[in-house]
């Protein structure tokens, strides 16, 4: 469970900070964020199932 809200919050952030950079949401940019915060949540699972 922790990984998702870790996943959520990671591309809630970076959706932000994109707006906040571009002053609009694009497709591009949610697109971005979604795929980044794929990659930090399998990052973080990963760190999980080692430790």
């Amino acid at each position: 469970m922790s990984t998702i809200t870790f996943a959520f919050s990671i591309f809630c952030g970076w959706l932000i900070f994109d707006f906040v950079k571009h002053r609009k949401f694009t497709k591009e940019s949610v697109a971005s964020s979604l795929v980044i915060a794929i990659v930090a949540g399998l990052f973080w699972w990963i760190l999980d199932w080692i430790f």
